[in-house]
């Protein structure tokens, strides 16, 4: 009866609060151990309580192994897929940032002018405006160019991407995003920038130059972005390498459990074995006379109404009772006749 609220126990246990993550309820939960011992200690065998402690020790121990093997299969995929992917990105990210900056470079440099200062003869750098295209207009100037662009955004009015122009050897499209309904300029080149644009004018073109500027920043992210990937594949492979650690414990235990099963022939469905005594009868079929053709045993039956008439002649009649307490009460009227009993 015990070993029945056990094994109930375990399965209400795994169902409802899906300690095991395996597919199928066999593990022994905290609840579950309490009824096992108990029906240890009703057994009386030894064996079943050492059995019952190696269940619990190998079911810990198998699933500290699923957990290994599991951390195992996350890392081998790892290798196999996620960081050779990432690292490839990286690297084609970092060399498109590498010629984004070198013709950024260029177009800066023809941009610059060198003027002498008359006066105290130091030298003062100054940029002229590059140019921008938005639209198919060519703007020379700065503030044209600027006002176009507000002008431009008007034109947008949902997140589909929609080409304007150039600037800088870069070209540009815009879209609208997130529920604010900001306006969101890309830059692309080998690689593609972005900015988010304001209403103010002049502040959208110093945020196109700042995120062009930034350029440098990004290559160095970039960079410590594939030394951190190279970094986390090493130390993948080498946690690869390890084994797990308590693989002979678990070898010792199960062979342990394997024997004691054996021993106490523990068939897998309730080993009710182990808990029934046996069978110290030593009749024979032989000695138990078949009954009649219509299954009636004349013999049982007479041996049932003897037993029932020499119970009921051990037992005391109901006048019998009353004249032994008429005898204890009043010994004088112990002879009289029942007829003449007072009850």
């Amino acid at each position: 009866m015990w070993q029945t609220v056990q094994k109930k126990q375990e399965f209400i246990a795994q169902i409802m609060s899906s300690k095991s993550p395996v597919r199928s309820c066999e593990d022994v939960d905290e609840t579950a151990l309490s009824y096992a011992e108990i029906k240890a200690l009703c057994a009386g065998n030894p064996l079943i309580a050492e059995k019952m402690n190696l269940d619990v020790e190998v079911a810990k121990l198998r699933m500290i192994k699923a957990d290994y093997n599991s951390q195992h299969y996350r890392l081998q995929d790892s290798l196999l897929k996620y960081y050779p992917e990432q690292i490839t990105a990286v690297t084609e990210r970092i060399a498109g940032i590498e010629k984004d900056i070198a013709e950024y470079t260029v177009q800066s440099e023809k941009l610059t002018n060198i003027q002498q200062s008359i006066t105290g003869g130091a030298a003062s750098v100054s940029q002229a405006f590059p140019g921008m295209t938005i639209n198919g207009a060519e703007y020379k100037e700065k503030e044209p160019a600027a006002k176009a662009l507000l002008e431009a955004c008007k034109g947008v009015s949902d997140k589909s991407e929609k080409a304007i122009g150039e600037y800088m050897g870069f070209k540009m499209s815009l879209r609208l995003e997130g529920f604010e309904k900001k306006f969101v300029l890309l830059l692309r080149g080998n690689m593609t920038y972005q900015t988010d644009l304001g209403t103010d004018a002049f502040g959208n073109m110093t945020r196109i130059n700042n995120a062009l500027g930034d350029l440098p920043k990004r290559l160095e992210g970039a960079k410590a972005q594939l030394q951190s990937l190279n970094e986390q594949r090493e130390a993948a492979e080498l946690e690869m390498q390890k084994p797990f650690e308590q693989a002979d414990k678990l070898a010792e235990l199960e062979a342990r459990l394997a024997l004691l099963n054996a021993d106490l022939n523990i068939d897998g469905m309730g080993g009710l074995e182990v808990f029934n005594d046996a069978d110290t009868r030593t009749e024979t079929p032989e000695d138990i006379e078949p009954p009649d053709d219509d299954g009636y045993d004349e013999d049982c039956e007479e041996e049932y109404e003897s037993e029932r008439a020499s119970a009921k002649s051990a037992k005391p009649s109901f006048l019998d009772e009353i004249r032994a307490y008429n005898s204890e009460k009043n010994p004088t009227a112990a002879n009289k006749k029942t007829s003449d009993i007072d009850i």
